[in-house]
């Protein structure tokens, strides 16, 4: 059906229009959750910084192969240290992110040290639109009978019913999209430099995130993880290590004002900032608490702090 409707819409509305590419999860009738994929990163990335490192200590490397395991867990944990952090941006990754909402995508393309290309509304006919709209955690959690989830089922569906109608009418689909829901589900893709996604990470890996954040991270430290040769394993680990919320990087929560959301750790962290205490001392605190479903949704009282 996909190549003959194309040919149908091009000729009513826009030869650039096509059908876009199914999410065969929701087809098969899996919930809809982001899918990350790590399509290239910087080969031998820790002996790369470690190369532009050295040559603070005036040494000159013109090899990665040059630098020790060694050498490069020592200027790892230094570009930990210091603001100093100019060789962490010689390591570029590149991911393809699916299943994530265009309220995510949204929020994501405000970082502005990175490139992205996103699939685009205004061409790719979403046919399948009834079945690719992500289902927030608070009514996924409610039975398919809740009048709630009933009341988001039965829009869901009407609205995609009413897209679908105006694009098969003759109507571009750039100016049928004005229907679909923020939460029509997308693939975006997302290149950047060590430095920048580390320093996005704090926000993002923060409380005060959404939870589809939690989700892509999630998905992005294992893809990180597990990129690469075995034997080069430890260099992705390390890599992972590096990604924590925004008070590990300052040593005290830095969202304290009443509007901000809850935070499962935002108790024992300042606690430990007023016992002068840095993240290195935060034995009591696991830094991925904040990926965890409902860390921002505690309620009055129950919070950690």
């Amino acid at each position: 059906m996909g190549q003959e409707s194309s040919k149908e819409v091009a000729r009513y509305a826009d030869v650039a229009m096509y059908d876009a590419a199914p999410d065969t999860r929701a087809n098969e009738g899996f919930t809809l959750k982001p899918k990350v994929t790590l399509i290239s990163m910087t080969e031998n990335p820790l002996r790369v910084m470690a190369a532009g490192a050295q040559l603070y200590a005036g040494e000159i490397i013109h090899y990665p192969t040059q630098i020790s395991n060694e050498t490069a867990r020592r200027w790892f944990a230094d570009m930990t240290k210091t603001k100093l952090q100019a060789p962490l941006e010689f390591v570029h990754l590149h991911f393809l992110i699916e299943g994530v909402t265009r309220a995510f995508t949204h929020q994501m393309v405000r970082q502005r040290t990175a490139v992205y290309v996103q699939e685009s509304q205004r061409f790719a006919v979403k046919r399948n639109a009834k079945f690719e709209v992500a289902m927030p955690p608070s009514i996924a959690a409610l039975k398919e009978d809740d009048p709630q989830r009933v009341i988001w089922d039965k829009a869901i569906t009407q609205i995609s019913r009413a897209y679908v109608s105006l694009v098969d009418s003759g109507i571009p689909a750039e100016d049928a999209r004005g229907l679909l829901p923020t939460n029509i589900t997308t693939r975006i893709h997302y290149a950047t430099n060590l430095r920048n996604l580390a320093d996005h990470a704090g926000m993002r890996l923060c409380s005060q995130a959404q939870y589809e954040w939690k989700q892509v991270w999630a998905g992005m430290l294992a893809a990180i993880r597990d990129y690469g040769p075995e034997e080069e394993a430890w260099q992705q680990y390390l890599i992972a290590s590096l990604f924590k919320p925004v008070c590990y990087q300052t040593g005290k929560c830095e969202f304290m004002a009443e509007t901000d959301r809850a935070c499962a750790i935002r108790g024992r962290v300042m606690e430990h900032h007023a016992a002068g205490e840095g993240p290195d001392k935060w034995t009591d605190i696991n830094s991925m608490e904040a990926l965890f479903e409902g860390a921002a949704r505690v309620r009055p009282g129950g919070e950690d702090g």
